[in-house]
C-alpha cells in the first residue's frame, strides 16, 4: 500500500478522523506484516504499547512526548548494553608496567 503524502494525511484527518485512524492502523499492520517473521511478534507488542500510551496521554502532544521518551529510554538502554559488551571484549589492562627511560643521542640533540 502506498503511503499518502503529509498533506493528504492532514486533509484526511480534518475531514474524516475515523478514516484517518483506520488508514493509520492499516499502514502500521502492513508494515509489520512485511517485516521478517521473527520480528513481527515484537513489533506487534511494541505497537500495542504505543497505542496504549496514545490512549492514556490525553492529548496528541502528550502522546508524542511520552512516545519520544520511550524511544530515548530504549536507545539509552541499547547504548549501555553495547558499551557493557564492548568492555567485556577488551583485554584487561596491565596492572603494572615497567617504564623505560630513553636518552637522546648527542646527534639528535644537535639537530634540534
Amino acid at each position: 500500500m502506498d503511503v499518502p503524502t503529509f498533506d493528504e494525511l492532514r486533509d484526511l484527518l480534518q475531514r474524516d478522523p475515523e478514516g484517518f485512524e483506520r488508514l493509520r492502523a492499516t499502514l502500521i499492520d502492513d508494515c509489520i506484516r512485511r517485516s521478517s517473521k521473527c520480528n513481527q511478534r515484537r513489533l506487534r507488542g511494541l505497537q500495542f504499547v504505543i497505542d496504549a500510551r496514545r490512549r492514556i496521554a490525553g492529548s496528541p502532544m502528550k502522546a508524542l512526548l511520552d512516545i519520544q521518551t520511550m524511544m530515548r529510554d530504549s536507545l539509552l538502554a541499547l547504548q549501555q548494553a553495547l558499551l557493557a559488551q564492548h568492555r567485556t571484549c577488551e583485554p584487561p589492562a596491565p596492572t603494572n608496567a615497567r617504564i623505560l627511560q630513553f636518552r637522546r643521542s648527542q646527534s639528535s640533540v644537535d639537530e634540534l
